[in-house]
């Protein structure tokens, strides 16, 4: 039979439009609502299409396909009573668009009311790749649906790896969804059950309990983690924790956000357990403010403290994924090594002035010790400072910084330092460039307990000669760049001067220092990127050992090979007094790296190994979805292993799994965790 190709744009017959908009709701329920115009047109073919005027019906039959913009449904056979504005497809029934594919065995919609059925349904949702099933998809109201059993899975496996069942689902678009009796299933295996489940399905934040965590520390015995989160106002959140440790006993915790204006927005953590051993409390506070204000005025509060300096080895990071400061964020596994290694906590408030020349600010700096008594470190209460940038005129150019401490503390000197010091340059050249700068620093110092008054005035000088050569090569460039420096500052009697920072120690110096540098850029395809630098002074005045140390930087980047050293050597004593290196060999299946991290001064001595073989690894001619990472820290000077950290990936098309351990001598965790992809992580615990 001789198909036929029909352009419907008349408005009462328009009805194809809406069908596609019904599928649409039906198969995400999070859609907006679909609007049909009269000047949007669908073009439909058939094998036949018939209209009974008895019933008042239209009937398109054999291969009934409707293409409307880039959506495409099609059927064995469609039917419309225009007395009931029932609509009807049936056979085959299959709808394709740019984000989901349907099938179906029927489908029924009245165009009024808007109401109808999807039986034998599945839907696939490109996006997230998620494959939903369901038995019967019912339009209950303009926004509401009811499914009567559903599954929904991220695998492509048939049958899949995991999915997640439920039955009486009940749905309000762009609302909440409810249903009874959902089931995680592995494989065809029920292992979660829960006889009633509700979940929001709009991007507004919910008030409500947060999915919890528990396991077993070595040092903080087993451990239950739960929290609610309160949403105040769209600018504004809390959340609240309750915390159980085996050996430590019960924490709270509050997390408060807000966002008051584009121009101020903080966050506020406050932290409290009940330490059981020994008997004590614990509390931690995390605090940040930031705020412009009228005249280029901007300032920022950031406030980080513990009542007990042990508190990171006792409790590690108790705000671990729920504290939103990004530099304090801790590692991905919950190990904050940087707030367990830090000696200082630091507290500071800060309000600057921007100019187009420089800045004017105001600063109270506290300092907290997490190896003891904070009573002789020094705060700064208040600081203030006068900051001019660079300006340059021809070959002239000025800057000057000047700065007033006042500091404080509770044992030891205390006392107020005012300091100014402005630098002259003057550059000339550009085959060979000479720049010259003089400097003067001019500092007052009123100490108190016992009050007395100093003051020094110090002069610098330094002339640097430098020229920059190069060379073109078929695959690389070879700059070499040569620069001889000469410094001299003059003696000063300094024994009367209070020692709050490292400038108020300036020594006598009249010295010679000479640099060379390399750098090489690759073009080719090893990508090859290096930089080498020798640098050493030598004084011209009468002392024994003329010498500094002779100092050396390497970085080398390419394909397959980096480098990175900085390294002192000491020529006098022959020996290498500080450095810190590494070299990684790399590749499309994985690293390995050593490095080096020695300061002679403070009897360190370590050594970092650590590898990693990438995903897939190769097994008995098998590939397995699998990586591993490994790192091992080493104490050469105590011959013992300080830190050993090792993970494990395997990962699928629609899941995977990690496992991690980390020894720290005096305390080890093992971490895993499983994700279902469209789900997220969840972690199972540490033990």
């Amino acid at each position: 039979m001789r198909k036929m190709k029909i352009k419907l744009t008349d408005s009462k017959i328009n009805i194809n439009s809406i069908l596609i908009c019904f599928l649409l709701f039906t198969f995400y329920f999070l859609l907006p609502p679909c609007s049909v115009s009269a000047d949007e047109a669908a073009v439909i073919t058939a094998d036949r299409m018939e209209y009974l005027s008895e019933s008042n019906t239209y009937i398109a039959s054999g291969s009934v396909k409707i293409t409307f913009g880039d959506a495409v449904l099609t059927a064995d056979e469609m039917q419309m009573d225009r007395n009931t504005y029932d609509a009807v497809a049936y056979g085959n029934v299959t709808y394709k668009d740019a984000d989901a594919d349907i099938t179906a065995s029927r489908l029924e919609l009245n165009l009024q009311t808007k109401i109808g059925t999807i039986y034998d349904s599945y839907i696939y949702y490109k996006k997230n790749n998620f494959h939903l099933r369901s038995g019967e998809i019912k339009k209950t109201g303009d926004k509401t649906f009811f499914l009567d059993k559903a599954t929904v899975t991220s695998c492509d496996a048939d049958p899949p790896e995991w999915q997640i069942s439920s039955r009486d689902i009940s749905i309000t678009q762009d609302k909440s969804l409810k249903g009874w009796h959902g089931t995680f299933n592995i494989k065809d295996t029920p292992v979660l059950y829960t006889p009633y489940f509700w979940a929001p399905l709009n991007r507004d934040r919910h008030s409500g309990l947060l999915f919890p965590s528990f396991g077993y520390s070595s040092k903080r015995g087993q451990y239950y983690k739960q929290g609610f989160f309160w949403a105040i106002k769209d600018n504004q959140d809390a959340t609240v924790y309750l915390d159980y440790y085996g050996k430590k006993g019960f924490g709270e915790g509050l997390d408060y956000r807000y966002i008051f204006s584009p121009d101020s927005d903080g966050e506020l953590w406050l932290y409290h357990v009940r330490d059981e051993q020994p008997s004590r409390n614990l509390t931690e506070i995390k605090a940040y403010h930031n705020q412009k204000f009228p005249y280029n005025i901007s300032g920022y509060l950031k406030v980080h403290s513990v009542n007990e300096p042990d508190y990171y080895e006792t409790m590690d990071s108790t705000s671990e994924k729920r504290f939103g400061l990004s530099s304090w964020e801790p590692t991905r596994f919950g190990l904050a090594t940087e707030e367990r290694r830090q000696k200082y906590l630091e507290s500071d408030l800060h309000v600057s002035k921007q100019y187009d020349s420089g800045r004017i600010y105001l600063l109270a700096r506290d300092r907290q010790s997490l190896e003891g008594t904070s009573r002789e470190i020094l705060q700064h209460f208040p600081e203030i400072g006068l900051i001019l940038n660079t300006q340059s005129r021809k070959f002239l150019s000025f800057n000057m910084a000047a700065t007033g401490v006042n500091y404080r503390r509770s044992k030891g000197q205390e006392g107020m330092k005012f300091d100014i010091n402005p630098n002259l340059y003057f550059s000339y050249g550009r085959l060979f460039n000479i720049t010259q700068r003089a400097g003067v620093r001019g500092t007052t110092y009123f100490l108190n307990e016992p009050a007395e008054y100093e003051d020094r005035l110090i002069y610098d000088l330094d002339t640097t000669l430098s020229t920059k050569l190069f060379r073109k090569y078929s695959s690389f460039i070879h700059i070499i760049e040569p620069a001889l420096q000469y410094t001299y500052i003059p003696f000063v009697d300094q024994d009367e001067i209070m020692s709050f920072d490292p400038t108020d120690s300036i020594p006598k110096t009249n010295s010679i220092t000479y640099a060379l540098t390399n750098r090489i850029s690759g073009s080719g395809t090893e990508k090859l990127e290096s930089r080498f630098r020798l640098s050493q002074s030598y004084s011209l005045l009468n002392t024994d050992e003329p010498f500094t140390p002779l100092l050396a930087e390497v970085t080398l980047t390419s394909r397959n090979l980096d480098i990175s050293m900085n390294a002192s050597y000491d020529m006098d004593d022959n020996r290498l007094t500080e450095m810190i290196g590494s070299v990684r060999l790399k590749g499309e299946k994985g690293f390995i790296a050593v490095g080096k991290n020695l300061r002679y001064s403070t009897e360190l001595d370590q050594y970092t190994f650590s590898t990693g073989i990438n995903r897939p690894i190769k097994v008995m001619n098998r590939a397995l979805p699998i990586d591993f990472r490994a790192t091992v820290e080493y104490d050469a000077d105590n011959h013992r292993i300080q830190e050993m950290r090792a993970a494990s990936t395997y990962k699928k098309q629609c899941w995977g799994y990690s496992v991690n351990y980390v020894d720290r001598r005096n305390e080890y965790q093992i971490i895993f965790a499983v994700e279902f992809t469209g789900l997220g992580t969840f972690s199972l615990g540490s033990i």
